[in-house]
């Protein structure tokens, strides 16, 4: 997993306004860092510069004196920052500090927020921590506040500072004309053992820094920050620093559903076929028909002609259709009884060959028009049970309720 390692180092700046803290950043390597001139912030939100070898976190000013307030979110955005970044540690903590001793309160504030900065962190979380004083003068204000809270902190009656190192910085540039460390046109090396460096000079400041980290690399301030996705929502960070909303329960549904019937539509006579004649049956009747016989002839001769006897002849019934004389036959031809179409021939009603309703009736089933399963069965999609989203892993919880994170 990526972060921090031997090869990385992640530096944390903290401290009011106007001490240095932007400045600074550009030392260690950092590009367009804002640089304020004033007592007014260059820097209102928390900033992850690219240095050389790793990270520089620039963060707000502390210009409320209130020991009491409670910085708890912006150690949570500190720490959002490293998991975006994928920084996994802090290697330094650089506490910038101005000589007031009437600081008291601040200094505690400050303090404790930096004690808050390792509390996943087994050691001593100033160890790692240098005061930077902005001035060519330390006063033990900042490091008695200290002191008193990682006591305090810490349950412990030890000097928990005892391994924290200071570095007092005045820039040259800052100095009036008449100050004695201009009028004395003293060597850079002369200026630097008093704490002065010229701004012109960066890496002078550096290599004070490097050697007052030294060994903070190889022994951070150990956090393991890592980033996972919650199975329930949206959040993907690390599991400590995750918000309090998740999604409390999941249910499975189908998102449209629509009415239907079982099976493909095919086309039936709704009854059976039998044997008819399609034309009327013609009834037996008689005719009169030529007598041949030798009196017939006899008579003809007798009447010379006038006369032409006939005899009457039996005409058996038949149908029109056939021709049968049967008036009792089954019937020349096969028909089906519900509509009378010829036997066979494509059916007089489409209906489902499943179901057996009539096709353009009232549905017989509901179903998912996605997945095709019946309406009653396991869903095809997840939402949340109580803001019923239909894409709860991509959303924000609805819940105060814990989050799903892997292991």
């Amino acid at each position: 997993m990526p972060g921090t390692s031997s090869s990385q180092r992640c530096i944390l700046a903290v401290g009011n306004t106007g001490n240095g803290k932007s400045f600074t950043a550009t030392i260690f390597g950092a590009q367009n860092a804002k640089i304020g001139n004033s007592s007014k912030s260059e820097t209102d939100t928390i900033t992850v510069y690219d240095i050389n070898g790793g990270f520089y976190i620039d963060t707000p000013g502390f210009d409320d004196s209130d020991e009491d307030k409670d910085d708890e979110g912006t150690v949570r955005s500190i720490y959002l920052k490293m998991v975006e970044k994928e920084i996994r540690d802090l290697t330094t903590v650089l506490w910038f500090v101005t000589p007031d001793t009437k600081a008291k309160g601040s200094y505690k504030r400050q303090a404790r927020f930096i004690e808050s900065l390792a509390k996943y962190h087994k050691g001593n979380v100033w160890d790692n921590t240098i005061i930077v004083t902005k001035g060519n003068s330390i006063e033990n204000g900042p490091r008695d506040a200290a002191r008193e809270i990682a006591q305090k902190e810490n349950n412990s009656k030890d000097d928990l500072l005892s391994k924290t190192r200071d570095f007092m910085i005045l820039l040259f540039e800052s100095l009036s004309p008449e100050n004695i460390y201009v009028e004395g046109m003293f060597t850079s090396d002369k200026l630097n053992k008093y704490g002065v460096f010229k701004g012109s000079e960066p890496e002078r400041i550096l290599a004070r820094y490097e050697s007052l980290m030294e060994g903070h690399l190889e022994h951070p301030i150990c956090l393991n920050l890592r980033k996972v996705k919650c199975f329930k929502c949206s959040e993907e960070t690390d599991p400590r620093l995750a918000s309090p909303e998740c999604h409390p329960e999941m249910e499975s549904f189908h998102p449209d559903v629509e009415g239907v019937h079982r099976g493909n539509v095919i086309d039936i006579h709704l009854s059976s076929h039998y044997n008819k004649h399609p034309a009327r049956y013609v009834a037996a009747t008689t005719r009169q028909k030529f007598d041949d016989s030798p009196q017939a002839w006899t008579v003809r001769v007798v009447s010379f002609g006038i006369v032409n006897p006939t005899r009457p002849e039996f005409v058996s019934g038949y149908w029109e259709c056939c021709d049968n004389h049967d008036a009792n036959s089954s019937g020349c031809k096969q028909v089906y009884h519900c509509c009378g179409k010829d036997y066979p021939s494509s059916g007089c009603q489409n209906i489902y060959d499943e179901c057996g309703h009539n096709y353009g009736g009232t549905p017989c089933l509901t179903i998912c028009k996605d997945c095709k399963k019946k309406s009653d069965e396991e869903g095809c999609k997840v939402r949340c049970k109580k803001c019923r989203n239909d894409n709860p892993y991509n959303k924000k919880g609805c819940d105060k309720v814990p989050h799903s994170f892997p292991n």
